[in-house]
């Protein structure tokens, strides 16, 4: 689901998620479905909390959910096989990870996931892959992001009134006084 789809709860919703405050976030998701039950993404994080507070039937009923009116929603996936996984089903965990990864080829998070279950399986091969994988994921998503924080960083030292960067500066000083000469 795309943020700005979202309604004003649901992205207050997802930063308290976001934040670790659970118990408020999984208040205001509640509130969501209370009012629309049919938001995928509502039942996908409902789900995910309510497996993180240990109320795992509660948390398959909101993912298998998610699932059914979002088939293509990544997240309920990974958060149904961690389920799995929890269970002691590492194949129908590892199935349910493979579709996650099959949505979402560029989550690192869903490559951990099948790290763990081939680990489980016995795969070794294919664990280290995934885990492989993932660690380059990651290493992108942080080359990414510093990219896009020094280009903002460029960015708001040019619109800073009438400054300009020193280096910048001092080569036009240079430039100016060797055209003097």
């Amino acid at each position: 689901m795309e943020q700005e789809e979202r309604s004003p709860v649901l992205k207050q919703a997802d930063d308290l998620y976001a934040r670790g405050r659970l118990e408020e976030a999984l208040q205001l998701y509640r509130e969501v479905l209370a009012e629309d039950e049919t938001i995928a993404w509502a039942h996908s994080r409902t789900g995910a909390i309510l497996a993180q507070l240990g109320d795992l039937e509660a948390a398959e009923a909101h993912l298998r959910r998610a699932i059914e009116l979002d088939p293509n929603l990544p997240q309920a996936h990974s958060n149904l096989g961690n389920l799995d996984y929890s269970r002691g089903a590492y194949e129908a965990a590892l199935e349910k990870y493979k579709t996650a990864v099959a949505l979402d080829p560029n989550n690192p998070t869903f490559y951990e996931n099948l790290h763990a279950a081939y680990k489980r399986l016995g795969r070794l091969h294919e664990a280290v892959e995934a885990i492989k994988k993932a660690q380059r994921l990651k290493r992108t998503h942080f080359q990414e992001e510093a990219r896009q924080d020094m280009a903002a960083m460029r960015g708001s030292l040019k619109r800073r009134a009438g400054c300009l960067p020193v280096g910048l500066f001092l080569a036009l000083v240079a430039v100016g006084g060797a055209l003097l000469l």
